[in-house]
């Protein structure tokens, strides 16, 4: 998992991440499901598009940027994935929340009373 989020934007493969962690693929599958209930590129893609609407609600990078930023250089294809995942678009999803994530940063607290 500390792999696959670490080196996020490179484009695995079953073949290469099973490799990097001396396993076969099949073990490696077998082993993730187990401790995640996901596939390692399941997890992955789950992990991109979490990364990305964090990104799109607390930083100014563009949809593009933030793509390729997760590891989804093509922008259709991540717009496809993002939508698939949260029922809207990227720009939509951030147009919806962004004024939430901003009401929740720290310096909007509100003084307590003794």
């Amino acid at each position: 998992m500390r792999l696959l989020e670490a080196r996020m934007a490179h484009r695995w493969t079953l073949t290469e991440l099973a490799g990097e962690l001396h396993l076969s693929p099949r073990h490696l599958v077998r082993i993730f499901k187990t401790t995640t209930g996901l596939p390692s590129m399941a997890y992955l893609a789950q992990h991109r598009v979490e990364t990305a609407a964090s990104l799109l609600l607390h930083t100014d990078q563009s949809v593009t940027q933030i793509g390729q930023a997760v590891g989804w250089a093509d922008q259709n294809y991540f717009a496809r994935r993002f939508k698939a995942y949260y029922g809207l678009s990227a720009t939509t999803y951030r147009q919806r929340f962004t004024h939430n994530a901003i009401g929740l940063r720290p310096s909007a607290r509100v003084p307590v009373r003794s």
